[in-house]
């Protein structure tokens, strides 16, 4: 092999070993610009106004604007403009990401007082270099004096519900809202039941609209049960419309109330009580109209001789007896007996008793 041969046979070697080399190699990606981490603003900041304090609401973002993961607390700006002033500000808090973030604005004595103003609220999230990528979505509110609380509130047991009292006032106000919650289980099975028939539940709110020279300082809860233990407060809200927007400012909440319901209200007495007797099985069969309360338990069946002034036997079962039915098969033939009958309800409240029916069993 000569020298030229010898050159290019090495040359094809280099060349075969080298390209394998460069051909499992991919392209380097160009660098990426570090996140700024510049937190989403967040988008359903909600107010609501309680007495002097107003409480805003809304969801921490995951994310920063350039969609990397935040890490840590964040930073909240929260901005108080009134009736498109200049933002103010109402504070400074840090939250954690996808945390839901609860402020609240004690309202300054100016803004706590006068006539209503709209308020317009912001939350700015700033990252660590105090830069953010803006406002989240306004809400509103109300600065000025807020509604008096409902002075003397208190509640009552009454057979159709409970009674809910409160001393009526001609301030700022139109509505009054009434929160009950259920503060104790049931003290026995089936006593949550209404006398309806529904069940209770456990927390309801009543709301009873008003103007200011009728105040009726008094409603009806009708859904609530007996023998529960509620929790009443109460609260005047006033409903305003500022610069196209509907707001709700409510009173501080009345001192809370508790209630022992229990039912104390006996049933309505039976009706068309009917004595017929049977001669030939020697019994007096008495039927009536059935009740229809929802906690009823039972009757009771009492008899004396016609005409006698001594007191009624009791001549059913110890226990009520369900059906509105009774036979008396210890009646002696030739003796007129009186009968009546009384309801009673699970609380063993026992009714007035029927009208009076007399029959007897032929000699």
């Amino acid at each position: 092999m000569d020298r030229r041969t010898r050159v290019s046979h090495f040359v094809l070697m280099a060349l075969t070993i080298t390209v394998p080399l460069f051909s499992g190699c991919g392209l380097v990606a160009p660098p990426q610009a570090p996140s700024l981490y510049l937190p989403q603003p967040p988008g359903d900041l909600t107010a609501t106004r309680t007495g002097n304090d107003v409480h805003l609401h809304w969801t921490m973002p995951k994310r920063a604007t350039d969609r990397a993961l935040l890490k840590g607390d964040q930073d909240a700006h929260i901005c108080r403009s009134i009736t498109g002033s200049p933002c103010d500000s109402a504070g400074d808090a840090k939250f954690a990401p996808i945390l839901q973030a609860d402020f609240i604005d004690h309202l300054p004595p100016a803004l706590a007082s006068g006539s209503p103003r709209l308020i317009t609220y912001t939350v700015e999230l700033r990252n660590r270099h105090e830069r953010t990528a803006g406002p989240s979505n306004p809400a509103y509110s109300v600065a000025g004096a807020a509604p008096e609380e409902p002075a003397a509130f208190a509640v009552d047991t009454h057979a159709d519900g409970i009674v809910l009292h409160w001393q009526p006032a001609s301030g700022n106000g139109n509505l009054i809202r009434i929160q009950r919650v259920l503060a104790q289980a049931p003290v026995k099975p089936g006593s949550d039941k209404l006398r309806q028939g529904a069940e209770a539940p456990a927390q309801q709110t009543l709301e009873v609209s008003y103007t200011a020279e009728q105040d009726p300082g008094r409603a009806y809860d009708k859904s609530a049960a007996f023998d529960k233990t509620y929790r009443f407060t109460a609260q005047r809200i006033a409903v305003l419309s500022l610069q196209g927007h509907s707001i709700e400012v409510a009173s501080a909440p009345s001192p809370s109330v508790t209630l022992d319901a229990r039912d104390v209200f006996p049933p309505a007495a039976p009706t068309g009580l009917v004595a017929v007797a049977s001669p030939d099985e020697h019994v007096i069969d008495l039927s009536w109209s059935p009740n229809t309360e929802n906690d009823l338990a039972g009757y009771i069946v009492y008899r004396r001789e016609a005409g006698s002034s001594s007191s009624a036997t009791r001549i059913s079962p110890p226990e009520p007896i369900a059906g509105a039915a009774f036979r008396d098969t210890t009646a002696k033939p030739g003796v007129k007996y009186t009968y009546f009958v009384s309801a009673v309800d699970q609380d063993k409240n026992e009714s007035l008793r029927s009208s009076e029916t007399e029959e007897s069993l032929p000699q």
